[in-house]
């Protein structure tokens, strides 16, 4: 029987199961590449920082390689509709000169991307890698 993993997903689950070093590597650059992402894109601050901690922490709570991929991919997609949701609330209750559709069709890779990495996180919870 072939012991090599189906899939892209597989080989990478394999990879960072493989050591807990691996493992260590994806809870730590997984909210370094999620700040410098929203930091280089958007002006919230210091609560990036504390949202990339949080994401850091959940990840570290996963117990096994593909659970800790899984959670980096739908953690960062929730968090990316999070702030998508925040930055429409701000510009509606700041009122702010832009429109709020105009802000929603500007943000709105956000969304979508959240919403791709939200499927692809419960795809690899559920899939047997």
């Amino acid at each position: 029987m072939d012991s090599r993993p189906r899939t892209v997903a597989g080989r990478i689950v394999e990879s960072v199961a493989g050591t807990e070093r691996r493992r260590l590597l994806v809870v730590v650059g997984v909210p370094v590449l999620f700040v410098a992402l929203i930091d280089l894109t958007a002006n919230f601050g210091v609560l990036v920082l504390f949202l990339a901690a949080g994401l850091a922490a959940f990840l570290y709570t996963r117990p096994t390689g593909q659970q800790t991929v899984a959670a980096s991919c739908y953690g960062v997609g929730v968090l990316l509709i999070g702030l998508f949701l925040l930055e429409l609330y701000w510009n509606g209750v700041q009122g702010s000169t832009e429109p709020l559709f105009g802000t929603a069709t500007r943000l709105l890779w956000r969304a979508v991307t959240g919403t791709s990495l939200i499927g692809l996180g419960l795809w690899l919870r559920q899939r047997e890698l």
